[in-house]
């Protein structure tokens, strides 16, 4: 018999925390839950005692609101959070010469901390050339940061299941629900007030990744535009983020040579008939796509 998960989404985000409640009964996916609101806890200051007991309260009550079951939640951390990092590496290493490789990249960025301070992972990005080299995406996030949301998570009674990263978890929502961008040429774009982080996926494999500071909704909007413009053989951009609203959608489609859709993380997920949608809540569901990507994850 399928096994039956039930996981807890949280996009912990500059525009606030974006949370769902989803259940997994083999192949099929069933949203029990969904809500947002201000994100207080600063993971950059874990001095802020009240933004952490704010935090708390609010996820106490979606958890009591909602009737959550679930008891692990996988979280996934704003970009702007974490260390990205493109790099050249020579086909072959072994998985010590890649972290003293990461290490040492690390330590040009943040000479005065200790690389033992982060956690890292790698993604290949690129199939090897014919001089044998790859590019990798490093991503690296403060141990103390990961430590701390475990520990917020532990006070209601939750387990950290998985910390994602916003931008890649929406990645898994696209590929869940489009499964046609594994036959395709795609761009995933996160739309943020003051970034917009973009992977090409070709086939369904990550060929790139890079992200732009941003100042203005022109700046979005002229970004993605170049992005349609050059990036030759890209059949459409797919957007989503807790900033984007209709006007800027708008304004983005206007601008781009190419189809731009707005992320729909909920395209092949059920909704329960007992889903309890709070008074304050608007809902794209764009808004949702990493907290949905997290909750769907699976390692």
């Amino acid at each position: 018999m399928p096994v039956r998960e039930l996981t807890i989404g949280l996009a912990l985000t500059e525009r606030g925390v974006q949370a769902v409640e989803i259940e997994r009964n083999g192949p099929a996916t069933t949203l029990l839950a969904i809500d947002e609101w201000e994100n207080t806890l600063s993971l950059a200051d874990s001095n802020n005692i009240r933004g952490t007991n704010q935090f708390v309260e609010y996820l106490s009550a979606f958890l009591k609101v909602n009737q959550i079951r679930a008891r692990r939640a996988s979280v996934a951390l704003d970009t702007s959070l974490l260390f990205l990092s493109m790099l050249p590496m020579e086909e072959g290493l072994t998985r010590a010469e890649i972290t003293e490789h990461i290490a040492w990249e690390l330590q040009q960025y943040f000479p005065h901390a200790s690389p033992r301070e982060f956690i890292s992972d790698i993604h290949a990005v690129t199939h090897p050339d014919a001089e044998h080299w790859r590019e990798v995406l490093s991503v690296s996030v403060r141990r103390n940061h990961a430590n701390w949301v475990q520990k917020t998570l532990a006070q209601v009674g939750l387990e950290l299941h998985i910390l994602d990263v916003d931008h890649f978890a929406a990645d898994t929502a696209l590929r869940l629900n489009y499964p046609d961008a594994y036959r395709k040429y795609v761009a995933l774009a996160g739309v943020k007030e003051n970034r917009v982080d973009i992977s090409l996926i070709r086939n369904g494999s990550l060929e790139s990744y890079s992200y732009t500071i941003v100042r203005s909704n022109k700046e979005i909007v002229d970004r993605i535009a170049r992005l349609s413009q050059e990036a030759k053989g890209v059949f459409s951009i797919t957007t989503y983020g807790p900033y984007l609203d209709r006007d800027l959608l708008t304004q983005i489609r206007r601008g781009s040579r190419l189809l731009v859709e707005a992320m729909n993380p909920l395209r092949h997920v059920n909704v329960s008939d007992s889903l309890r949608i709070a008074d304050h809540l608007s809902m794209p569901s764009y808004r949702f796509a990493a907290a949905v990507g997290a909750a769907l994850r699976r390692d």
